[in-house]
C-alpha cells in the first residue's frame, strides 16, 4: 500500500475550476488558465499572481481521494452521450458494425440536452447472461446438446433463470406458528443473549446496521413482559420485535459454518429441518413481517434488510433477492420523504445511511447478476445520502441528523466500519456507472461507430484509472487482518490494546471487488476481438486492444484466486460471487479456444479454470443451483477440446 501522507494535487485535479484560479482572477471572477508562474490576466495586467487554497472542508487525506475520483468520474460520465436525451429512435436498433473503416465522424452523435436524474433503464442484461450469449459460446454448447431458444427479440436469460424455478421434490409451505412471541417452553434468556451476541460477532461485522445494546435493550424488555405474562403488554412495536426476531435468527444460524448435513444420507443439504431454531425463529419472524410489510419506517426496512441476508445464507437467491428489491424500495421512499421537507442532506440518521448504503450495494450485487426490469430507484438519491460518519447506529428517527462526533470522541472501530461501507459503496456506484457508460443495451449507437475501439479506449483508461486510484489510495486497515476481536458489549482490560483491523472475509470481499472491476471495465475489449477474429490482425489499435483484453483476463485470475478461501462466508450471500466465477470460467476457456487471445493467456489458465470450478463447487454447498452452473462449463471445456482436436 502506498503512503497515505501526500499532497492530493499530485494526483487529481482540484474538484472545482475555482479552486485553481489565483485571486485576481478569483476576485474578478474571471476564468483563470492557473499558469505559472503568472497566469494569463496577470501577466496582461503586469500584477502579481498569487495562488491560495479555497476554503475546503477538512477532510481526511484517503476520503478526499475518495470523493474526489467519484465526482470526477461521476462529471464525465454524466457528459457522455449515453445520458442524453432524444436519440434517433431507429439508430437505437442498428445491428453493430465489426468494421473499423476510418473516416471523419466524431465519437458520439450530437444529443440534446442532458436529463437532470439518473436514467434508470427499464431492463438490462446480466453478466452472466450477456456472455451466455455470445455467439462463440451458443455455438459450442449447441454443438454439445441444444440450447433454449430465445423468446423474440428478448435475449436468453437461462443463466439465471435456474434460480427461479420450482424443484420438482419441493414440499409446501407449512402453516405459520401460532404466535410469534419467543418466550415461553422452556426458552431461556441466557440463550437468547448468546444468539444477539452471536449476530453481532458472525453477522453485524459484515452489515454493521444495528446496535448491540440498543437490540439488548429490547431483548430485557420482551423477556421482562412476557415473563410476567400480561395479557395486551407491548413494550415494544412489532417492526421492533420482527427486528430481534430476525437478529436472533442469524445469530443462531451464523456459527454453523457450514450448511446442514442430512443424518440419513450423510450428504450436506440446502434444506434445513424444522425444528432447529432460526427455521423457528424465521417463522415466527415472517408472522410480523406481514404485518410491517406496507410501514414505510426505518425498522420496517432494517427488517426486510436482514430478512435478505439471512434468505442468501440460506442459499435461497430469489427469496433474498425479493427482500433486497423490498428494502431498496423503502429506502428510496425514506429518502424522499424525508427530502420533501428539508434541502439539507445532513437531515439523514447514522442509522439510516448505514442503511441505506448497505441496501444499495446488496440490491447492486443482485441487478448485476439477474436479468430483471423496474429497479427499485434506490440510485436516484445516490447523491443525496451521506455516506455513514464515525459514530454508533442509534435507534433515532430518520428524520433526526446525526451531528459529526468530535475527534477526541471518535471509536476506531466505527470509523473502520464508516470507511468500510463508504469504500464498498463507491465502488459499487463506479461499477453501476460504467455499466451504465459500456453496457447500455439500448445505446447501440457506439457500436455502430465506426471508431468504436479508439472511444472505447478512451473511455476505458479513464475507468480503470479512477478505480484503480481508489484501490490504490485506501487506508491499510481496511486491508490488513485484524487480531482477535472482543465479543460485543466486553470491554478491554486496561492497559491491553489491541490492533485494529478488517475481518478477512471483508479483506476477500474487497480484494475481490478490485478484480471484478478490472474484469468488467476490460471485458469489451474481449467481446470486440471475438466479433473481429478473421480480420484482426489488420486493426491499427491491435497490440493496445491485447493489452486490455490481457488486463480483463488477468482481473478474472485475480477475482478466482482471492476467493481461493476456507471456509466460504456463506452469511454475505455467495450468488454475486458464484455468478461472477461462473462468467470469469466462460470467458477464460473462450479465450484458450480463440486463436487471437491464446497469445496473451496468463501462464496458469488451466489451473486458474480449474481454481474457479472448484470455487463454484465449494458455493454450490450453499447455493445448490451452481451445480446447473458446473455442468455448463464441463460442457464447454469438452467442445472446446473437440474443436481444436478437429
Amino acid at each position: 500500500m502506498s503512503s497515505t501522507s501526500f499532497p492530493t494535487s499530485q494526483y487529481f485535479p482540484p474538484r472545482r475550476r475555482v479552486w485553481q484560479a489565483c485571486t485576481n482572477c478569483r476576485a474578478r471572477k474571471t476564468r483563470c488558465d492557473a499558469a505559472k508562474p503568472k497566469c494569463s490576466l496577470c501577466v496582461t495586467q503586469n500584477v502579481a499572481c498569487v495562488y491560495r487554497d479555497s476554503q475546503q472542508p477538512k477532510i481526511e487525506a484517503n476520503t478526499l481521494i475518495l470523493l474526489e475520483r467519484i465526482q470526477l468520474l461521476e462529471d464525465r460520465i454524466f457528459a457522455a452521450p449515453g445520458f442524453g436525451g432524444g436519440q434517433d429512435e431507429n439508430a437505437t436498433h442498428q445491428p453493430p458494425r465489426a468494421g473499423w473503416q476510418g473516416g471523419d465522424e466524431n465519437d458520439a452523435p450530437e444529443t440534446d440536452q442532458q436529463d437532470s436524474q439518473i436514467l434508470i433503464p427499464l431492463s438490462h442484461t446480466a453478466c452472466a447472461n450477456h456472455v451466455f450469449n455470445w455467439p462463440v459460446v451458443r455455438q459450442l454448447l449447441s454443438d454439445i446438446a441444444p440450447t433454449r431458444a430465445s423468446h423474440g427479440n428478448v435475449l436468453s436469460t437461462e443463466a439465471t433463470d435456474i434460480f427461479f424455478q420450482q424443484k420438482p421434490d419441493q414440499e409446501p409451505k407449512p402453516f405459520p406458528p401460532e404466535s410469534w412471541r419467543i418466550f415461553g417452553l422452556g426458552d431461556s434468556l441466557e440463550r437468547y443473549r448468546r444468539m444477539l451476541d452471536s449476530y453481532f460477532a458472525e453477522v453485524n461485522v459484515f452489515f454493521p446496521l444495528l446496535s448491540h445494546d440498543e437490540m439488548l435493550d429490547v431483548l430485557h424488555r420482551v423477556s421482562d413482559s412476557e415473563g410476567r405474562d400480561e395479557e395486551g403488554s407491548h413494550p415494544v412495536s412489532p417492526a421492533r420485535y420482527c427486528l430481534l426476531l430476525l437478529v436472533l435468527c442469524l445469530g443462531d444460524l451464523a456459527p454453523r459454518k457450514r450448511p446442514f448435513r442430512s443424518p440419513e444420507t450423510g450428504e450436506e443439504s440446502q434444506d434445513f429441518p424444522a425444528e432447529l431454531p432460526d427455521v423457528q425463529l424465521w417463522q415466527k419472524a415472517q408472522l410480523l413481517m406481514g404485518h410491517i410489510s406496507s410501514d414505510l419506517t426505518l425498522e420496517a426496512a432494517q427488517c426486510a434488510m436482514l430478512a435478505s441476508i439471512y434468505m442468501g445464507a440460506r442459499g435461497q437467491v430469489s427469496g433474498s433477492f425479493h427482500w433486497a428489491h423490498a428494502t431498496a424500495v423503502k429506502c428510496e421512499a425514506l429518502a424522499k420523504r424525508t427530502l420533501i421537507g428539508s434541502k439539507e442532506n445532513d437531515v439523514f440518521s447514522e442509522a439510516f445511511r448505514r442503511l441505506y448504503w448497505v441496501a444499495f450495494i446488496f440490491e447492486g450485487d443482485f441487478v448485476s447478476e439477474i436479468s430483471i426490469t423496474l429497479p427499485s430507484g434506490i440510485a436516484r438519491y445516490e447523491d443525496l445520502v451521506p455516506y455513514p460518519i464515525q459514530g454508533a447506529p442509534s435507534g433515532e428517527s430518520i428524520e433526526t441528523a446525526t451531528l459529526r462526533p468530535e475527534p477526541a470522541s471518535l471509536d476506531p472501530a466505527e470509523e473502520l466500519v464508516a470507511f468500510q461501507i463508504s469504500t464498498n459503496a463507491a465502488i459499487r456506484r463506479f461499477l453501476n456507472h460504467v455499466n451504465s457508460v459500456v453496457y447500455d443495451s439500448k445505446d447501440h449507437f457506439r457500436m455502430t461507430r465506426t471508431n468504436y475501439a479508439n472511444w472505447l479506449l478512451r473511455t476505458t483508461d479513464d475507468l480503470w484509472s479512477y478505480h484503480s486510484t481508489i484501490y490504490r489510495n485506501l487506508p491499510d486497515v481496511l486491508l490488513s487482518r485484524s487480531e482477535e476481536q472482543p465479543q460485543p458489549g466486553e470491554e478491554a482490560s486496561p492497559g491491553t490494546s489491541r490492533r485494529l483491523g478488517n475481518h478477512a472475509w471483508n479483506i476477500v470481499r474487497l480484494q475481490g471487488r478490485y478484480y471484478a472491476g478490472q474484469y468488467i471495465v476490460h471485458r469489451p475489449f474481449i467481446e470486440y476481438v471475438l466479433l473481429n477474429v478473421g480480420h484482426f490482425h489488420t486493426h491499427p489499435c491491435r497490440e493496445a486492444i491485447l493489452e486490455r483484453c490481457r488486463m480483463c483476463l488477468e482481473g478474472c485470475k485475480g477475482f478466482i484466486g482471492v476467493f481461493d478461501a476456507n471456509p466460504v462466508n456463506r452469511i454475505t450471500c455467495l450468488f454475486a460471487s458464484g455468478m461472477v466465477t461462473f462468467t470469469m470460467v466462460m470467458i477464460l476457456r473462450i479465450a484458450t479456444f480463440c486463436d487471437v487471445l491464446r497469445e496473451i493467456l496468463p501462464g496458469d489458465i488451466e489451473e486458474t479454470i480449474l481454481l474457479g470450478k472448484r470455487n463454484l463447487r465449494k458455493f454450490g454447498f450453499n447455493i445448490g443451483e451452481f451445480g446447473w452452473h458446473l455442468e455448463v462449463l464441463e460442457k464447454l471445456d469438452v467442445a472446446c477440446r473437440d474443436r481444436m482436436a478437429a
